[in-house]
């Protein structure tokens, strides 16, 4: 896509997961940056630490921005400091109204959050995270192979920062949304996508990623202009698993 080459994609991992969840992608798009977490500074807030993520991406030029889970909350607060083209949300959220009963319950649990024990929940996720499991639980699957490459301060920096989340950017690019109806971290009755993926979990990116892929190169196409010779946008469509 002409349009792609000349303006950067770039997708933010989820939850302090690494690239590799975003391998079905980075086939499809070459191009595709997908940036390394920081090491959060002590204290610092979701805006501060997005702020330094966009001074080091600020030469890639006006992007296409998105994530997946808390990745996609991270593009959004980004957006707005590049000056980004579009959004693209995969199984995330636009606001912290979309966030879950869970999550809003458990916000006063946020100095706690340091107390987890990640490393030991790594290791118990090591069975559900092997190839067998891939065949008999996909959806867990994808959340235990995204868990255990993790690095432990930037899992529970980025669970506080959910835990206080409380505002949302205001945009002046277009933002595009696609979910998974079964997704089970942040559940689809909450928020309003554009393109649903039926028995789509909240790993999308590895589990259903043709769905995906087009997604994004729809996304792309609405931002960039549609040339004669690219098939009608799935923006607003369902897609089966």
């Amino acid at each position: 896509m002409a349009a792609l080459k000349s303006t950067p994609l770039i997708l933010f991992s989820g939850l302090a997961a690494d690239a590799n969840v975003f391998v079905p992608q980075k086939i499809a798009f070459p191009e595709l940056i997908v940036p390394s977490w920081l090491t959060p500074l002590r204290h610092e807030t979701l805006d501060d630490y997005c702020e330094r993520i966009a001074n080091d991406l600020q030469p890639q030029g006006r992007a296409i921005i998105g994530g997946a889970s808390f990745g996609g909350v991270v593009a959004l607060h980004i957006a707005k400091r590049l000056n980004a083209r579009a959004v693209v949300l995969i199984g995330s959220v636009r606001s912290p109204a979309e966030l879950s009963r869970l999550v809003r319950f458990c916000r006063p649990l946020k100095p706690l959050v340091p107390l987890i024990p990640v490393r030991i929940l790594k290791l118990c996720c090591a069975p559900i995270a092997s190839g067998l499991a891939r065949r008999f639980f996909p959806h867990f699957h994808g959340l235990a192979r995204q868990f255990r490459g993790a690095d432990p301060r930037v899992f529970k920096w980025s669970i506080a920062r959910i835990l206080d989340w409380n505002s949302t950017p205001v945009l002046d690019c277009p933002v595009f949304h696609i979910h998974g109806d079964r997704d089970l971290v942040l559940p689809i009755r909450y928020t309003k996508p554009d393109v649903i993926v039926h028995g789509g979990g909240h790993v999308i990116s590895l589990t259903h990623p043709v769905a995906v892929n087009e997604f994004i190169r729809s996304a792309i196409t609405e931002t960039m202009g549609e040339p004669s010779d690219v098939p009608k946008s799935p923006i607003g469509r369902e897609f089966e698993s």
